[in-house]
């Protein structure tokens, strides 16, 4: 169940769970039969015995009668029950009659559509007298819900019977009000994931404090996956010290004999740590004289407490003190002696903007936290019991000193980048920057943009500019996407395979790779070299983003099959982007265009960095597709870099197993690649669906929904009628990206400028940094 837990007690929120089943798709946690139970728990689906009779209210028509709402198969939207579409009527029923009285305690359903707005469950002795079980209204997170009846409820008949269907022309659901179930399944016994009894947080002898794992039945065992906040709550149980009270969404293993099931969320609320902030109380002005609105002097006035500043994106933790930081003249960067080096990067950024900002100097010196003097701010790295871990960062300002702490430079970078807006704000209005304690960190490893420019090459000027705004918003991630081609279909080339090969195709960054005849595949009419690319992956990586570099094959590889036709799949004319990956040879091509940037003494592309190895909407032998991703991911991590594909695997057929450990998968189709089925295979999964997060300049996709991405959730896959949710608390559901392509050329252009495409970047990237930051 999904619970609260408070330092004096436990809370429940909730005892109807309308949540997506995490880590196991609900056909591996639930088995028909023994033989099937591979890796969840086997349990029996009251549903499916003998001699159940499945009666509904109504039917669309024969082929969507009640029984197969309990037949097993919950992903063929051709096997569900289907109510009578009838408008203003909402209220249908599905029942499911035993031969003898059972007990039920647990629903999963599987909808075909999010159409439905409420629904009751019930339960009944003779089929006409009937007990509710649990009732839901609202918006359906998830075409899968599971469901905790509030205690258990005993009959020989149980129904659902919906209440409430959509009427919005969204989705069409104003035409179809009937209501559809795939399959609904009843259970006797609660999932033990379901009710796991979080314990309290507990303080150790030193005064750190912990969460311990729940208590599990004999022969079980349970582990700690993770918190959407690591910086909160660590991977091995420790509680950090807060600053505020927090929620925290955490999650579980539970294991016997071999299988296991993943629990769904559950809430803790971590308390501020007194133990260490309680030392820390607002600054008393203790200046005499001053005189209160009647006229006579008062003494040792509090002054007001700060309330957290407002910067982009917002700050995880504020705690306010009374009083301001008060820029005046030049100022001295205090570096953390020993560790100048490091911070030096950090210090020049920061002296830049104090000079445009205020208009004096900043003076670099190197010195401890004892030595600071009024009006210093230190640069300094803390140790790990802050829990800053990566990204996050410490900073306390008081009306004397500036004093920004963070275990790794990522997070210096970003405290700085906050100290620059606050210091922004500061010479726009009156008194300075705000004292208080900030403890600031991401909920998401991954949040960043990507831009095409195979398709259409960008300035580096533009480049850089974007770099420099998702600084300031915290963005750690810019793919971009470095060959493509005119889309063959609408191209108005495709009449032949002869004239699809003309299409227009870039390939943006200096290669070596040359033909037999010398003919290479670098554009002419705009590409990078590669001292261009190292400097500004360089300079990026100083302003806290990495950049992420695609290569994209086998598929929209015109600018190689082009000057390689003997590679090409070219089976038919839309075809010819494709390299043929049963052909020899065409895996050594694509590798030996990898290692031109992976190797050498300076390599083009940075170690220890990631890379995207492509692998999009491939048309070719799935078998091959599958064998040809194996080997470019093996290539890549024996280089020491780690991997970020494309979703394609769920369209893409064949036996063979793709890597997915410490492989990164960017999801933008649910039907090229299922999210859920993907994370159960081990992928960490990037969300960039087309639908809510493809920017096409002119195209379909002109701009983002700014108003719908207000209620979207990173970790939420939503397309139309259908929706997966993948659990927050894992750090496989690592963030995402939206995407600028810009299919808009050929035949296609629609004339679009670099200002343009600047322009429908930057419009959603502050909502989108606070929605993953």
């Amino acid at each position: 169940m999904r619970k609260t837990f408070k330092i004096g007690g436990v809370v429940l929120l909730a005892v109807l769970l309308l949540v997506a089943v995490f880590g196991l798709r609900g056909d591996d946690l639930i088995k028909e039969t023994q033989e099937d139970a591979s890796r969840g728990f086997y349990r029996e689906n009251l549903a499916r015995l003998p001699g159940v009779k499945v009666t509904a209210d109504s039917v669309e028509n024969e082929k969507f009668g009640a029984s197969l709402a309990v037949d097993g198969n919950r992903r063929d939207r051709a096997s569900r029950w289907s109510s009578a579409n009838e408008a203003g009527q909402p209220e249908h029923w599905l029942m499911v009659e035993f031969p003898e009285e059972r007990s039920v305690s647990f629903v999963r359903l599987y909808w075909e559509r999010l159409n439905v707005e409420g629904f009751v469950l019930e339960a009944s002795e003779d089929g006409e007298n009937w007990v509710q079980a649990a009732d839901w209204e609202g918006e359906q997170e998830a075409n899968a819900q599971s469901i905790v009846l509030d205690k258990v409820v005993n009959g020989r008949f149980f129904r659902i019977r919906t209440t409430a269907v959509s009427t919005a022309e969204e989705n069409q659901y104003l035409y179809y009000q009937n209501v559809s179930l795939l399959e609904m399944e009843l259970y006797e016994e609660v999932p033990l994931v379901y009710c796991l009894e979080v314990p309290e947080i507990q303080g150790k002898e030193d005064g750190s404090r912990y969460l311990p794992l729940p208590v599990v039945p004999e022969g079980y065992e349970i582990s700690f996956i993770g918190a959407d906040y690591e910086e909160i709550i660590g991977e091995d149980g420790t509680v950090y010290p807060t600053l505020e009270e927090k929620d925290v969404a955490v999650g579980y293993r539970v294991s016997r004999d071999g299988k296991y099931e993943d629990s769904p969320a559950y809430t803790v609320t971590v308390p501020p740590d007194e133990r260490i902030w309680e030392t820390e109380q607002p600054v008393m002005d203790t200046q005499e004289g001053r005189a209160d609105e009647t006229g006579e002097e008062e003494t040792d006035r509090e002054e007001a407490v700060n309330s957290c500043p407002e910067v982009t994106p917002g700050l995880s933790e504020w705690k306010g003190k009374s009083g301001c930081f008060v820029p005046e003249g030049t100022v001295r960067l205090v570096l953390q002696t020993g560790r100048e080096e490091e911070l030096l990067g950090v210090a020049e950024n920061l002296k830049g903007a104090w000079k445009s900002l205020t208009g004096y100097e900043a003076e670099v010196v190197t010195g401890t936290e004892d030595s600071l003097g009024k009006g210093d701010i230190y640069l300094g790295f803390a140790d790990s019991s802050l829990g800053l871990k990566e990204e996050g960062y410490f900073c306390d300002i008081s009306g004397e000193n500036i004093r920004l702490k963070a275990e790794k430079q990522q997070g210096l970078i970003w405290g700085a980048g906050t100290l620059m807006q606050l210091l922004e704000k500061a010479e726009e209005g009156e008194g300075g920057i705000p004292c208080g304690l900030i403890r600031d960190y991401p909920r998401y490893a991954v949040r960043g943009f990507a831009i095409d420019i195979g398709r259409k090459m960008v300035s580096m000027d533009t480049l850089k500019q974007i770099v420099l705004y998702m600084s300031e918003n915290k963005m750690n991630n810019l793919g971009i996407h470095l060959n493509d081609n005119e889309i063959l279909s609408t191209s108005g080339k495709n009449d032949s395979i002869a004239n699809a090969f003309t299409a227009y195709a870039g390939f943006r960054l200096e290669s070596e790779t040359r033909n037999k005849k010398g003919e290479g595949i670098t554009s002419q009419d705009g590409a990078l070299t590669k001292e261009e690319w190292k400097e500004f992956t360089r300079w990026a990586e100083e302003k806290g983003v990495q950049v992420v570099p695609e290569i994209d094959t086998p598929a929209h590889s015109l600018a190689i099959t082009r000057v390689f036709p003997e590679y090409a799949l070219a089976d038919e004319p839309d075809n010819v982007d494709h390299l043929d990956l049963s052909k020899k040879g065409t895996l050594e091509l694509v590798q030996n265009i990898w290692k031109e940037y992976l190797e050498g003494e300076d390599p083009v592309f940075p170690e220890e960095g990631v890379v995207h190895i492509g692998l999009d909407e491939y048309y070719g032998s799935g078998e091959d597709f599958r064998r040809f991703a194996n080997e470019m991911i093996t290539m890549v991590q024996e280089s020491g870099r780690s991997v970020r594909l494309w979703g394609s695997l769920s369209r893409v057929d064949g036996k063979t197993q793709v890597t997915s450990d410490n492989v990164q998968m960017q999801i933008w189709s649910t039907e090229w690649a299922d999210p859920e089925d993907m994370y159960e295979a081990g992928f960490s999964i990037i969300n960039s669906l087309n639908s809510s997060l493809y920017i096409i300049p002119g195209g379909g996709y002109d701009r983002l929904d700014k108003e719908a991405l207000r209620q979207w959730e990173p970790n939420r896959f939503s397309t139309g009628t259908q929706a997966e949710v993948l659990p927050v608390y894992s750090g496989r559901m690592a963030g995402a990206i939206y995407c600028l392509w810009n299919d808009t050329i050929g035949s296609l252009d629609a004339g679009i400028t670099e200002d343009g495409m600047l322009e429908r970047f930057m419009e959603p990237l502050p909502l989108l940094s606070e929605k993953l930051w």
